[in-house]
């Protein structure tokens, strides 16, 4: 196996290009590429108060790195008693998987106990390592942190840039009270998956993808302040579409914020504003 072994939260173009020198990697040596990685975060474990968000889903990123080239993934439960491990304990629990011809890791790969391990004691004990650069945009170098606050201030096209992607939420559509129904713009509502980075409160033009195909829709993300709301929904109108989507799993991918989630005195204002997003979402979002 070519190994490359980290986080990979969000599987951004930093990520990408490590993951696709794995995949060249493994070429050149006629080995099958293969990737590891931690679930939870490892900062969930070791510093719970500042556990972040995820980009990705585990279901998210394992399709996004099968998607990339790799063909094994391993997923690894990180723990305190894994934080532990020395770094040959690492390697030897490693080795019980599988036999690691090369590995590629990124600049600040580390690993073991007090992340005493790292490129250099891997090649100190006889381990054949390509160390990728830093991955910079700008001039700037790319972090999961950067992508995570951007989506958190909804800046969407800036999001789509560091991703290489539209920055997406899927889940099972949940039944609903039905409020956007009565007014005309009937809703599917999605759980929200545990851990799952929100973007900003407010509404977006964007995707939808069901089973029915792929779909220009209207976003929200918000409480429905309007109706009293206490509860946070995730929800699309899909245009051009008529059907029953509860119970399926809904995709939906964030283009553009359009506004805050905002608190109306009356729903004849608030259809007249449902109106506006779905024609602003019909301009910026093509087919």
């Amino acid at each position: 196996m070519t190994l490359t072994v980290g986080s990979f939260d969000g599987v951004h173009l930093g990520h990408t290009d490590v993951i696709r020198r794995t995949v060249v990697a493994a070429a050149r040596d006629g080995a099958q590429p293969a990737l590891m990685t931690f679930e939870p975060h490892p900062r969930c474990v070791l510093d719970p108060a500042n556990c972040p968000p995820s980009v990705t889903t585990l279901q998210e990123k394992l399709a996004l790195v099968e998607s990339l080239g790799i063909e094994h993934a391993i997923v690894i439960r990180f723990d305190r008693a894994l934080a532990g491990l020395s770094p040959q304990q690492f390697i030897d629990l490693v080795a019980t998987a599988m036999e690691v011809k090369r590995w590629v890791v990124g600049f600040d790969f580390a690993f073991g106990r007090e992340r005493r391990g790292n490129a250099e004691w891997l090649r100190a004990n006889g381990h054949a390592v390509d160390v990728v650069p830093p991955f910079t945009l700008n001039g700037k170098e790319l972090l999961s942190s950067d992508v995570r606050r951007l989506v958190t201030l909804g800046e969407m096209e800036e999001v789509t840039r560091l991703l290489g992607r539209e920055y997406s939420m899927a889940g099972p559509v949940e039944a609903g009270d039905r409020v956007g129904r009565r007014l005309g713009f009937p809703t599917a509502n999605i759980a929200i998956e545990p851990n799952k980075l929100v973007p900003a409160l407010g509404a977006y033009a964007g995707r939808a993808v069901a089973e029915e195909g792929k779909f220009i829709a209207a976003l929200s993300v918000g409480y429905r302040p309007t109706f009293g709301g206490t509860q946070l929904r995730v929800e699309a109108f899909l245009l051009d579409f008529e059907g029953d989507l509860y119970q399926q799993r809904l995709e939906l991918k964030f283009v553009r914020y359009l506004h805050p989630d905002i608190t109306f005195p009356n729903t004849d204002e608030l259809v007249q504003q449902l109106r506006s997003d779905v024609a602003d979402t019909r301009r910026i979002v093509k087919p």
